[in-house]
């Protein structure tokens, strides 16, 4: 009977070890994460212009990304010819891209998100920031997902404010419940191959 309690309590004790190193690996990577993102800031900050532009031009919904000179070549484009509600800006540094900024809006102006990717050099994602703002309940819903190099969600964070005051406020359930999917569906991408617009980035390495 001893030796069973011994061995359950040693069990027990390496199980708890392992929980706790696995915590303060995952607490360390999402240090370096952060750390990482305020050199990607950092660079965004320094280069505002986005080096490549990219919109959906389809209005259908079968998606349809083209490339844009510039943000001014994108605008002329949604002023004269049609307007386009899924846009990414991305930045590039040593050729490898690093950040991605959607932006995504409907037709009829009643919300939109933007979703900013973090990528390491290697191609896989660090980190995404998602803004959702809608007139469903006068909300914004601010979510942030870190990533591991091998796509594994560490952790996820998110908070509701109020959409003109920006203060903290608590959703209705019946909001949550009618719109859950809405609310925290963020669409990203774990990887840079896996952009909408990944065959276009080939063409311009």
């Amino acid at each position: 009977m001893k030796k069973t309690t011994l061995l359950i309590a040693t069990f027990l004790l390496f199980a708890f070890q392992s929980f706790a190193l696995a915590q303060t690996s995952k607490t360390a990577e999402i240090k370096r994460i952060k750390a990482y993102c305020k050199t990607v800031d950092s660079f965004v900050n320094r280069n505002k212009k986005p080096q490549l532009v990219f919109a959906d031009i389809s209005q259908t919904d079968k998606p349809k990304w083209r490339k844009f000179a510039s943000e001014k070549a994108l605008q002329n484009y949604r002023d004269k010819t049609s307007e386009t509600y899924s846009i990414s800006y991305n930045w590039r540094k040593n050729s490898k891209l690093i950040h991605s900024n959607f932006t995504f809006f409907s037709e009829s102006g009643d919300w939109s998100q933007y979703v900013y990717h973090y990528f390491r050099t290697d191609g896989t994602l660090a980190r995404v920031d998602s803004d959702l703002r809608t007139f469903y309940g006068d909300l914004i819903v601010l979510q942030t997902l870190y990533f591991d190099s091998k796509g594994k969600l560490l952790r996820k964070t998110i908070e509701y404010q109020d959409l003109t005051t920006k203060k903290p406020k608590k959703p209705s359930k019946e909001f949550l419940k009618d719109n859950a999917d809405f609310v925290n569906g963020v669409d990203y991408f774990k990887k840079t191959s896996k952009l909408p617009f990944a065959h276009l980035l080939r063409q311009n390495k």
